[in-house]
């Protein structure tokens, strides 16, 4: 019998509930019964805020830890949700949770496979601990025509190139580990995922591309069409940084990489979740400039190439709109810039 004093009681959005006194509070955490990750909560604020947008018939929580997410999605956005969790101790704080909540959510002690066999989902999340790539294909097997997958990878070794051994053998794909690592290792994720898709005769639609601290979190749309399919597979090749961001660059073949668009329309248009918090408003903003340029101008890495002082993000961003460019703070770097015109002329301008 656990003590009274293991457990914690959290608000998060609209809900109240119970998780045990070790929680994390930053970084991917330890996998413990009943898990629950502070960290995640923009994760959640931004999914939450797409599917009160795309409203979805039915969502499964696969992975349900506390249940938060799911607790949240069915009262936040309004949406019949199941929860799904393995792990027995994990269950038992989910049904807590429930109740505590007075929740009409349906809980199952299942495993993901199984779980998948007992309703066809509008909406699957996919948050394990580590790689997605396990479950990505029983998702999109299973999944309703023009539903909706959202996934959280923790592997960012892997898709950074951090280990360039692992890289390759998970992905079969080579990343630079530099600052533009993460526009990559998003890119590389959605290129496998797109690639897995197209293996089954469908097309896996990037809606929303997020990185955060120690995850990346994407939302696809998964369409039925080998016509689709092949469109997306025509948006995967390789990017070098020599032609690409500017000629101070080395040529460098990273890939492959999905090379189309992080976002859907839908990303310009969300309904966002009640009382959103600053870090979730400033976080929105650049999630929408996302697609104004394939990679970023960072200007701190600029500078360090071509041993020159680094400028500010005020004045570059004041310089290009100037020029008439179009611009926005990039989600993958604090000194990076999206820009409207080419990397290599945003450079030429600020520099």
């Amino acid at each position: 019998m656990e003590k009274k004093n293991q457990f914690k009681t959290i608000t998060e959005g609209s809900i109240e509930f119970i998780a045990t006194e070790n929680f994390s509070i930053k970084g991917p955490g330890t996998k413990t019964a009943g898990f629950y990750n502070m960290d995640q909560k923009l994760n959640r604020d931004v999914t939450i805020s797409f599917l009160k947008t795309a409203k979805p018939r039915i969502a499964l929580d696969a992975f349900g830890g506390t249940g938060i997410r799911g607790l949240r999605i069915n009262r936040e956005a309004g949406i019949k949700t199941v929860i799904s969790e393995i792990n027995k101790k994990s269950y038992e704080y989910i049904n807590m949770n429930r109740e505590l909540n007075n929740s009409n959510i349906e809980t199952y002690n299942k495993t993901f496979q199984a779980i998948l066999n007992d309703y066809l989902f509008d909406y699957i999340d996919i948050d394990p601990y580590g790689s997605v790539l396990p479950y990505i294909d029983d998702a999109m097997i299973n999944i309703r025509n023009r539903g909706y997958i959202g996934v959280t990878a923790t592997d960012l070794t892997a898709l950074t190139g951090s280990m360039p051994i692992k890289t390759f053998r998970r992905y079969g794909a080579f990343i630079i580990n530099d600052v533009y690592r993460h526009e990559s290792g998003i890119r590389l994720l959605i290129g496998e995922i797109v690639k897995r898709a197209a293996a089954m005769d469908k097309a896996a639609i990037p809606i929303i591309s997020l990185w955060h601290s120690h995850y990346y979190r994407i939302i696809f749309q998964i369409v039925s069409s080998s016509h689709k399919a092949d469109a997306q597979l025509e948006h995967i090749g390789t990017f070098d940084r020599h032609s690409g961001l500017s000629p101070e660059y080395r040529n460098s073949m990273e890939g492959p990489l999905w090379l189309g668009n992080l976002n859907s329309e839908i990303a310009e248009r969300l309904d966002y979740i009640e009382n959103p918090d600053k870090h979730f408003l400033e976080t929105m903003e650049r999630i929408k400039a996302n697609d104004l340029s394939l990679y970023f101008a960072d200007i701190a890495d600029y500078a360090r190439i071509t041993v020159q002082d680094t400028k500010s993000m005020e004045s570059s961003m004041e310089k290009l709109r100037d020029h008439g460019i179009i611009c926005g703070r990039a989600q993958f770097s604090d000194t990076g810039i999206k820009v409207s015109s080419s990397v290599s002329d945003a450079f030429h301008i600020i520099y």
